[in-house]
């Protein structure tokens, strides 16, 4: 008889590892010429967009992952993203170089989720906004933000 709950966070884990390569393979649709121009009205650039994940994977999902597998119920404070891009933004970093680190923290991440257990799975953290949370909830967090992107992305191209 199978877990539900195991097959659950496998297909998660699957969902989140690919996710990655489907955002790279949207934006290779995209001519490098196009690369810092919003593709309809409204819309950020792709560059833009893929700086934005790679930060808040840098500055938010990855981390928190980490401390909550490593400390006993750590305290996180808000990541504003917005604040973030307007203070350090560089549309000069090149897009494959983002690309590339996002891929990377993604890859660590599996590294240390992969080999979970129930009771790793199940750690906790204090969020100042979301209150008492899981690593799986983040996981499935951070995976519902790079779909979003990747929906964003997709309208686009």
């Amino acid at each position: 008889m199978t877990d539900p709950l195991l097959e659950y966070r496998e297909r998660l884990l699957n969902r989140l590892e690919a996710v990655v390569s489907e955002i790279a393979d949207t934006v290779a649709a995209v001519p490098e010429s196009r690369w810092h121009q919003p593709l309809r009205a409204g819309a950020r650039p792709p560059h833009a967009i893929i700086a934005h994940l790679r930060d808040v994977e840098r500055n938010a999902y990855a981390p928190r992952l980490r401390r909550l597998l490593d400390e006993d119920m750590p305290e996180f404070e808000s990541f504003d993203p917005e604040k973030w891009e307007a203070d350090r933004y560089n549309p000069d970093e090149p897009l494959t170089a983002l690309l590339a680190e996002y891929a990377g923290l993604r890859e660590t991440e599996m590294s240390l989720l992969r080999p979970l257990t129930s009771r790793g799975w199940a750690r906790c953290g204090r969020h100042i906004t979301f209150g008492v949370r899981t690593v799986q909830w983040w996981v499935e967090r951070a995976l519902r933000h790079a779909e979003e992107h990747l929906r964003e992305l997709r309208e686009q191209s």
